[in-house]
Order: structure tokens, then sequence, then C-alpha cells
């Protein structure tokens, strides 16, 4: 058996800030976009400074940084293309997620960036592997229908650094080959632009008595997890498991990121001593994953293909423990915490605060003061405002407001 290794944790970056919190909550990399061409047309997304400054500050870590260029693109996208390529190499770039093979010449002819088939490119199987690792690519992301004991398969008959998702939306459509957008919104799903056209609930008519029959989310995937599998995937040598999500909060991308960085470890530790793997220490993942905005859950293709559970048919609303409040800005003299406030909060509220270093706890939103130190009893959103101070406060740490159902 070869040594066991843990496998990288990427973490979404939509913009400079998500990226820095992924860094802090314990990613061992980031993918993120930019203007051009990285199928996340509404993302913040970076500015050539900011992705050269998370280069920077990446290095230093010891932590990669991948640039998505993974839309499948026309003529008029390339000529864009080429310049910023030989930018993203002076930056440091550690990897262009790529899945159209012209976009992957044009890297190799204009770059000395390092190539990963993205999951885009639908690949499923070891000789669709073995033909991108001839075109130069370092590693494949593989399509999300492919099962954790198909990467085993892949990995003897193809050897090459392997990567999945584990976390997040998933689409209904194979692999993310999605045009409903196109037709129903003039909205290039595969640009950019999906208006996540499954999400919505359809009415089924009869079309000889033109009456509805049914009304039901009929393509509404649940969300990813992969908590469970984390033990799966170490043994498998599984070499990176991506999180999907550059366009999610900061709350969301700290606490996934967070969650599966204790996951991973745990689970490592454990397999490694030969020790058992506590199905209660994994439940409590969970529970905290499922704290955060979803769906519902399921292990989409990870065990086996997809079927009808993976399917959200009677969708009612996002399932969620807490509302996102802010981040810590700044922490004064020991005495104040400085909070970048994006959603009202009152005094008494019972306050969910998630630190880097994984710390949570449950503090009384009392004492509230605005940025001016006056006394309010409720905040207004998009505001700073100020809180006092408590002793497991840190930079990068989040505050959310725990729903009183909880």
């Amino acid at each position: 058996m070869n040594k066991l290794q843990k496998p990288e944790l990427l973490a979404p970056g939509g913009n400079k800030e998500k990226c820095d919190i992924a860094f802090a909550y314990g990613a061992d990399a980031v993918y993120c976009g930019v203007p051009v061409f990285g199928l996340r047309k509404y993302a913040d997304n970076l500015n050539n400074d900011e992705l050269s400054a998370l280069c920077k500050g990446a290095k230093k870590q010891g932590k990669q940084v991948y640039i998505t260029l993974n839309g499948y693109a026309h003529n008029e996208d390339l000529e864009n293309l080429r310049p910023q390529l030989v930018d993203f190499d002076q930056m440091g770039i550690s990897a262009a997620i790529i899945s159209d093979i012209g976009v992957a010449r044009l890297v190799k002819e204009h770059s000395n960036i390092p190539i990963h088939a993205s999951t885009q490119a639908s690949i499923t199987n070891a000789y669709a592997c073995q033909y991108w690792k001839d075109l130069g690519a370092t590693r494949i992301i593989l399509a999300r229908e492919v099962s954790i004991s198909d990467c085993v398969k892949i990995k003897k008959l193809c050897p090459i650094e392997l990567e999945i998702f584990v976390h997040g939306a998933m689409c209904a459509s194979y692999s993310g080959k999605c045009v409903i957008s196109n037709y129903a919104a003039g909205r290039d799903s595969n640009r950019g632009g999906c208006i996540q056209s499954c999400r919505h609930n359809y009415e089924l008519i009869d079309p000889i008595s033109n009456t509805v029959t049914a009304k039901q989310h009929i393509m509404n995937a649940k969300d990813l997890m992969g908590i469970d599998q984390i033990p799966q995937i170490i043994l498998a040598g599984i070499d990176s498991i991506k999180i999907e999500g550059r366009m999610k909060s900061n709350l969301y991308v700290a606490n996934a990121v967070s969650i599966y960085r204790r996951a991973i470890d745990y689970c490592y530790d454990s397999l490694t001593q030969h020790s058992d793997i506590n199905p209660l220490v994994l439940q409590q993942f969970k529970d905290e994953l499922a704290l955060v905005s979803n769906r519902e859950f399921s292990s989409g293709g990870l065990d086996n293909r997809p079927f009808a559970e993976s399917i959200h048919y009677d969708f009612g609303g996002y399932n969620k423990g807490v509302d996102y409040i802010g981040i810590i800005r700044e922490i004064i003299n020991n005495e104040q915490i400085i909070i970048d406030n994006k959603n009202s909060f009152s005094e008494n509220d019972d306050l969910y605060y998630l630190s880097p270093s994984g710390k949570r706890i449950i503090l009384k939103a009392q004492d509230i003061k605005d940025s001016m130190n006056h006394p309010i009893s409720k905040t207004k959103p998009n505001t700073i405002v100020r809180l006092p101070y408590f002793k497991e406060a840190s930079r990068f740490a989040i505050l959310s407001r725990l729903n009183k159902t909880s």
C-alpha cells in the first residue's frame, strides 16, 4: 500500500477578500477568476493588481493560486486572452483551469503555466485523462459524475494528479453542460451567464387537455457534501478536493474551509494511526456545514451515479441556522472589535462566532455602538459597527446571527 497523503484543500475565491479568508481558515489553494473568461461573469473577480498581490502572499505561505479560464472560447474571446497569459505567467499563477483545447494550446504557447483540465471538459475515463495529459495537463479535475472508486481505476491506468468536488451547489446537467439559459434568457451558460434554470419550479402541462398535471422542482439538485467520503478519498490517493462557490458569502467560504480542513486532518490522523474514525465526529462536521444556507445535501456522484435522491423535488426554500452579519475588520486596544456589518441585528440577538482557529462560540449582541461610538439597539445593513472585545476575537473572524429555531 502506498503511503497516505493528505489531499490538497482547494477553496473558491470570488474576490481577493474571499481568497484571503480561505487561506486564513486552512485552504491549501484557491481558484479565482478575472474579468476575462472565468465562467463567473457576475462574480467580483480580481483585477491584475489584486491577483498579483494574492500570488505574492500565497507564495510566502506556501500556498497555490489557480486561475479559471474554463469557458468555451469563441474567436473573439481569444484576442484579450493572449496578453493576459503573459501577465499571469509573470505573477506566478500556480495553474490555469481549462476546458477548451484551443485555450490549452494558447496557454502552452504564451506561458509556462501548468494546465489543469477543468470539470467542464467532462473527463470520465482514463483514456480522456491520457489525452489531456498528452496535451500537457498536469492535473485532471474529473467530471462530477465520477465516483471515488472510478478515481482509483483511473489512477492505475493514467498516473496523473486527480481533483474532485466534495462540496457545494450541483448542476442537474452532465458536468455543467447546460444550455437552458442560452435559450430561455439569451445568456450563455458555458461562458459565465447561467441563470440557474434548473432551480425553478416547473408546471407539467398535458399537451392534449392543456391542463397542469404537476408542479415540481424537477431538476433542482441538492447540494453536495462529501464529509463521509473523506476517508475513502484519502485511501484512494486523490490529490485535491474542491469546494464550489465563487459567488457564495464570506461565511460560506470560512465555514466550509474550516470544516473540511478539520475533517481532512482528523481522518488522515486516524487512518495513519490505524484508529477508528468516529462517526459522531463526522456528524458534528456535517451539522456545522448544515448551519449555512443550503438546499439539503446528497453525496452526488461520489459513491455512485446520482439518482432521484439527489434532486430536491419539493424545494420550499433554503435551510439555514445562521444569517451572515459580517467580518471582524479590526481590534482596538483589546476593548472593541470593528465589524463590517452586512445585515442588521439587535441587542440580545444570539451571535454565532467563527474564527480562523476553528473556534466556534455563541455570544449575546450587547453594547452595540455605531461607527461614531454612539450606543445603538439595532444595526443597519452595510455599516461599520463596534462590539465589546472578547478574548477569542481575531481578524478575519466571522459573525452571524443565530436563528431562533436553531
